[in-house]
């Protein structure tokens, strides 16, 4: 996950506010609740990037998961919200059964 864009962003918006009719005395008490919202989105972050590559962990154990995500536009999270709804599909009977 990257934050380039939220630190863009955010830049735009210290930017915007420069020029803006307001309370001069409060940019500092506003650039500190920017840093901490700041700080959240980058904690958010690196907690959904820990939680994706467990999922990639545990999916790496089941056979058939790789054939189903070299599928176009299936993504590991969404295989694991099926996988996790479903239970194992290698127990649902096939035609050639």
């Amino acid at each position: 996950m990257k934050r380039h864009s939220g630190v863009r962003r955010a830049q735009l918006l210290i930017d915007l506010a420069k020029r803006t009719v307001g309370s001069k005395q409060a940019a500092s008490a506003y650039k500190l609740h920017l840093e901490h919202l700041l700080a959240e989105y980058d904690l958010a972050s690196s907690q959904l990037q820990t939680i994706e590559d467990e999922v990639k962990t545990v999916l790496e154990q089941i056979p058939y998961a790789g054939k189903i995500l070299d599928i176009k536009g299936v993504s590991v999270i969404a295989l694991a919200g099926v996988l996790g709804e479903s239970g194992d599909l290698a127990a649902i009977p096939m035609e050639t059964h």
